[in-house]
């Protein structure tokens, strides 16, 4: 377990979700959380978790578009609890629609609470590091969506790819302070904001076949690499987008609701039924008739 006792951390969207889950994380680890989320009771519902497990924590309701109101709660988190070492934009919203169609507030919307709302929470809590002079981490959450297009998720899909890269110059503006700036790429999180692209029972189970690691991930998972980057292990790491979905995008899979996920599914059934020699074995096999076939096809068409 990474040690981050002593520090303060403050996220946002901590009612719920992956905020829920970096904060409880961060206060596993040690570490005092200020919680804030725009819905009022979330974020206190996360504090009395946090103090069950023997830390500090404080909750606000703060809606990320609000520029003063983030200001008031970067001070008081500062103010309640001592300091301000660790802080995550984390809050986001998700709202479907074709560009045909899409109306321009769900536009203008998403796109405030997504980019422009982690850019004021950024700009908050750095300046609140900056005056104490201390250095800190800064993690914003981006997506896999804006790794890869989607049908009907122009905005989600913009708003998350304009994070990643605000970070990475973010990283640039706040080094010379000792402040590290790096964002987190979540794949199929358990979550309720993810429960409809994750589905349920034979979609989900489909979604979850196209997952190389064959599961969704779990808020406590991002939780896990946002202590790694919270911590003292970490400041040397800077401007990184880090993806945590499981090999989801590089299989291939994102955005795949029909269809047959690809060849690893016969490689869990062989590893089911046969022993690590047998699987070895029968995977060489398989080599060698695919290359005998390869020969095959290349004298019958006269390929050189």
């Amino acid at each position: 377990m990474l040690n981050l006792t002593g520090k303060v951390a403050a996220v946002t969207g901590s009612g719920s979700g992956i905020g829920r889950g970096m904060a409880l994380a961060f206060a596993h680890a040690g570490a005092d959380v200020s919680c804030s989320d725009v819905v009022p009771g979330r974020a206190e519902e996360t504090a009395v978790m946090i103090r069950a497990l023997g830390r500090r924590a404080t909750a606000a309701v703060v809606d990320v578009r609000d520029r003063a109101g983030l200001g008031d709660w970067a001070g008081a988190t500062v103010h309640d609890l001592g300091r301000l070492d660790i802080a995550v934009a984390n809050a986001g919203i998700a709202r479907g629609s074709s560009v045909l169609t899409m109306g321009e507030e769900d536009f203008d919307t998403q796109m405030d609470v997504n980019s422009k709302g982690v850019f004021l929470t950024v700009q908050a809590t750095a300046r609140a590091m900056v005056r104490a002079g201390r250095g800190g981490r800064i993690i914003v959450i981006s997506s896999i969506a804006g790794e890869r297009p989607e049908p009907g998720a122009f905005a989600y899909c913009g708003s998350k790819a304009a994070v990643r890269m605000m970070a990475r110059c973010w990283a640039q503006d706040l080094a010379p302070f000792k402040i590290t700036v790096n964002s987190i790429g979540p794949g199929f999180i358990d979550t309720p904001l993810a429960a409809g692209a994750i589905g349920e029972g034979d979609i989900r189970a489909l979604n979850e076949r196209w997952v190389p690691l064959g599961r969704v991930g779990y808020p406590a998972d991002i939780g896990n690499l946002a202590c790694w980057l919270a911590s003292d292990e970490a400041e040397y790491i800077t401007g990184t987008y880090n993806i945590m979905d499981g090999g989801l995008v590089d299989a291939g899979g994102w955005g795949m609701q029909t269809g047959q996920p690809p060849m690893r599914d016969a490689y869990r059934e062989m590893l089911r039924t046969m022993s690590g020699d047998q699987l070895l074995a029968t995977l060489d096999q398989m080599t060698v008739e695919a290359l005998a076939e390869v020969e095959r096809l290349r004298i019958e068409r006269g390929l050189q």
